[in-house]
């Protein structure tokens, strides 16, 4: 059951497509090699206005969808999710259905012809609908044949056809009209003249003045049988064609590359293709390519015992692309606790995940760290991998070590854009800290805590968040948690780091509390 198909984000809808309507499923990722057969039905909502956000082919995904006018529920949503979780009914229960339904359900396994006059009949429903494939045509055939099904015909025929139709609120479009001869417009009578001789008759004013007026009635005559207007027609069971784009449109396709100059024997090997240029060529699958033929080549006479090779065999190594981007993550779990701070870095790994960017987390204060006094770091490749689910989960420890973790995030940067054959060329850097690090740089470094420790580890973290201003292609934000002493500190840093500064909004119980 998905609540809005507006909120999904483009894993979940990637994944969908995928499932949705699939004879077949594999996963192959992560030394995983399965596949299985789907069998889910799938039940999802969408306001109209937000069609545009969903992708057109998850939206076709869809066989039956449904327009129901705006009703108050009879059900609770906890009722509802109590019938769901109830195992009674995961077994069929055929007690509550219609008395006329257990005949037609017993004999719906079997297959239902489609009369070829509901075969046109579907066709002439979307003939005006200008849509790639033909989703949309086997949606109404397939609702038609549920409805043949249910009333215990033999076969599909055009009444069932319209019957879908009215169900889904697709109108079919009236034929063009027949040419018929225009009426010629009539031409009116000339008014009559009187006589030059004979008076004119004029109306006596004083008549006029003197007569009655009739009475106006104070109240309006209203019939006393209430009048039944006809019903509205259905809203167009595809709105996503008069709604404009407010998606992604190119988001599951490979980033445009930023480098024009670079090198693509780089990479991890993915498969194969046919090869342009004589580098990083493939020469198992070469050779392969060229076997096939040989009994072909040798045909010619007097090269019966060589091994022939043509241009056209040469095969070259598919790798994908080294990435170009990186998201790097300072997270201050100890100052996490009251913020919704996990939704306010949706928007930064939706980036990431589009841009095929690298990701690394620097985890500050996390109460899974080997030495609580130094922060730890954690690269991936992409955001798909397991250990940055882990990351992203709150884990507060005692210590704040955010000078060490502002100074291991400064070393990423360096050594990702200037040291050696550098893809990374551009970095969003996203710190989540409300800037109160109480352990010095020093003792991070030495592994040693000396005690007292004053204001040292928070002129660290200024100290250390100054580096950042003299990094080029940077784009860094500081996301605020709101803490309730010392709030001028995020923007300071903010300001010191030359990043963005953005407030995460506070959870729903702190706001309930502090109002």
């Amino acid at each position: 059951v998905i609540p809005d198909l507006s909120l999904l984000s483009l894993p979940v809808s990637h994944t969908c497509i995928t499932l949705m309507d699939a004879p077949v499923a594999h996963l192959q990722r992560h030394d995983q090699d399965d596949h299985w057969t789907p069998r889910i039905c799938w039940l999802a909502a969408c306001p109209r206005e937000a069609v545009g956000k969903v992708s057109p082919h998850l939206l076709d995904r869809f066989t039956l969808r449904l327009s129901p006018p705006p009703a108050a529920p009879k059900r609770s949503p906890e009722d509802i999710l109590a019938w769901l979780n109830n195992s009674q009914h995961t077994q069929p229960r055929l007690a509550g259905l219609p008395e006329n339904w257990h005949k037609q359900l017993a004999e719906a396994g079997r297959q239902m012809e489609i009369a070829p006059e509901a075969i046109q009949r579907v066709l002439a429903y979307n003939d005006t609908h200008d849509h790639p494939g033909a989703r949309r045509e086997l949606a109404l055939a397939r609702i038609g044949r549920v409805l043949a099904r249910l009333a215990g015909e033999k076969a599909t025929l055009p009444r069932h056809i319209d019957e879908a139709a009215a169900l889904i609120g697709l109108t079919r479009p009236l034929p063009p009209p027949d040419d018929q001869p225009k009426p010629t417009p009539s031409t009116p009578d000339p008014p009559k003249t009187t006589e030059l001789n004979q008076p004119a008759i004029i109306p006596d004013q004083t008549a006029i003045e003197d007569a009655p007026l009739d009475p106006t009635p104070s109240e309006p005559i209203m019939s006393e049988e209430e009048e039944v207007l006809p019903p509205s027609p259905l809203p167009a069971p595809y709105p996503e064609d008069n709604v404009p784009i407010d998606r992604e449109q190119f988001s599951l396709q490979p980033p445009l590359r930023r480098r024009t100059a670079h090198t693509t024997e780089r990479g991890v090997i993915v498969g194969v293709q046919p090869a342009d240029t004589l580098q990083d060529l493939a020469l198992v699958p070469t050779i392969l390519e060229a076997a096939m033929f040989q009994r072909i080549r040798h045909n010619n006479p007097g090269r019966e015992d060589e091994f022939l090779l043509s241009p056209a065999d040469l095969r070259r190594y598919r790798r994908v692309p080294q990435p170009e981007m990186m998201l790097l993550l300072v997270l201050d779990y100890t100052s996490l606790q009251d913020c919704e701070w996990q939704q306010a870095l949706i928007p930064h790994l939706r980036w990431a995940y589009v841009n095929r960017a690298t990701i690394t987390i620097i985890q500050v204060g996390s109460s899974r760290a080997d030495d609580e006094l130094r922060a730890q770091k954690i690269a991936a490749r992409s955001l798909l991998t397991p250990r940055i689910a882990e990351a992203l989960e709150p884990q507060p420890g005692r210590a704040t070590p955010l000078a060490h973790g502002l100074e291991m995030a400064y070393q990423t940067i360096q050594q990702a854009q200037q040291h050696g054959r550098a893809f990374i060329q551009h970095t969003r850097l996203v710190v989540v800290t409300d800037g109160r690090g109480n352990v010095p740089l020093v003792a991070s470094l030495t592994g040693h805590l000396k005690l007292p420790v004053n204001r040292e580890g928070i002129e660290d973290v200024f100290q250390a968040a100054a580096q950042f201003r003299g990094l080029k292609r940077l784009d860094a934000r500081l996301l605020d948690p709101h803490p309730p002493y010392m709030k001028e500190l995020p923007v300071t840093l903010a300001e010191t780091m030359g990043a963005q500064h953005e407030l995460i909004p506070l959870a729903e119980e702190v706001r309930l509390w502090v109002s």
